[in-house]
């Protein structure tokens, strides 16, 4: 067992170095002199899970230590408006739906593109309903039964809200919705999610997790590009997840690439995901103040509430389109 010890040891140490290294923070050159370099066939079975475990250790570390300084040089371009609208949408499946799991919860869909109840031959994601071989899935998670909010997002795939959506950006800019780049992206990492879960492995780090996860909502804050949503991250029984690093390829759905993704593993099962203030459903806007978001997501009406987009102070108007969506108007 002392061996054991010391070998780990010797990744370890190893791991770190190069982290250190990488990070600027070591000083002169690496001297790998004194570590062992040692085939995975040489090593135990407990060698191996100890390597693994150090790994994952070493990644959260990573993710913790330099989320914050790649925050703070990251572009949150948002061009069409698919970058904030697809973290919002990450954002809001963990709300409604307490997890991510989307080649399950979501399926493809055939559409004319100007509603999700018009045929035609275009590709559009939608809810699933029911169960499956491990139980309920789509809006069968959902407390109202329709999971309203996720819907509402759903909705914005369609050409039905061409030139209405605004999203608010730096000042008094904003950036307005393409429906039909939202619709083709979303089916486009819909499909990606479901090949990296059809491959999926525990324990790797560029590959989907086995293990399911179970998330609960916390809080919203400023963050990076708009606002951090932190969620407490444990597994279906309510144990901690072995593999919380690996969470963030069950994202694939809202594109891992996506600046306002930001996926952080904080510690202590919490992680947080970036998008635009409004979309996520945070607290409604307090009595006498406004809210700068040309479009909000609520639970609640809150039409007639003060708000401002572009810089222009405006009320929230509800959509016959779709419940739930409020534009600033």
């Amino acid at each position: 067992m002392k061996t054991n010890r010391l070998r780990v040891a010797s990744i370890a140490s190893a791991l770190i170095a190069a982290v250190s290294l990488l990070a600027g923070c070591g000083a002169g050159e690496m001297d790998d002199s004194s570590t062992e370099l040692i085939s995975d066939d040489d090593l135990s079975a407990e060698e191996l899970a100890a390597e693994e475990e150090v790994a994952d250790m070493l990644a959260s570390y990573e993710e913790s230590e330099y989320g914050s300084v790649e925050q703070g040089v990251m572009s949150c371009s948002n061009p069409d408006g698919t970058n904030a609208a697809m973290a919002a949408f990450a954002v809001l499946v963990a709300r409604e739906l307490g997890r991510w799991d989307a080649g399950r919860d979501f399926k493809m869909i055939t559409t004319s593109g100007r509603s999700e109840s018009s045929p035609g031959m275009q590709q559009a994601i939608a809810l699933t309903s029911g169960s499956d071989s491990k139980g309920k899935i789509g809006k069968s998670l959902c407390a109202d039964g329709r999971c309203a909010r996720v819907q509402a997002l759903l909705n914005m795939q369609y050409d039905q809200f061409n030139n209405m959506i605004y999203f608010q950006g730096t000042g008094s800019t904003k950036v307005l919705l393409n429906p039909a780049a939202l619709r083709s992206r979303m089916y486009a990492k819909w499909q990606e999610q479901k090949s990296c879960d059809a491959s999926a492995k525990d324990g790797s780090s560029s590959q989907c997790p086995v293990e399911q996860n179970k998330l609960t909502y916390l809080s919203a804050a400023p963050g990076g590009c708009d606002t951090v949503f932190t969620f407490d991250a444990k597994n279906t029984s309510g144990g901690a997840l072995k593999y919380v690093n690996q969470l963030k390829h069950r994202l694939r759905f809202a594109d891992m690439n996506n600046p306002y993704i930001n996926f952080q593993n904080l510690g202590n099962g919490k992680v947080a995901i970036d998008p635009t203030y409004g979309l996520g459903d945070e607290n409604n806007t307090a009595a006498g103040s406004c809210a700068a978001a040309c479009t909000k997501i609520s639970a609640t009406n809150v039409a007639g509430q003060c708000c401002s987009c572009g810089g222009a102070t405006k009320k929230y108007k509800s959509t016959t389109l779709s419940p739930n969506i409020y534009l600033c108007q």
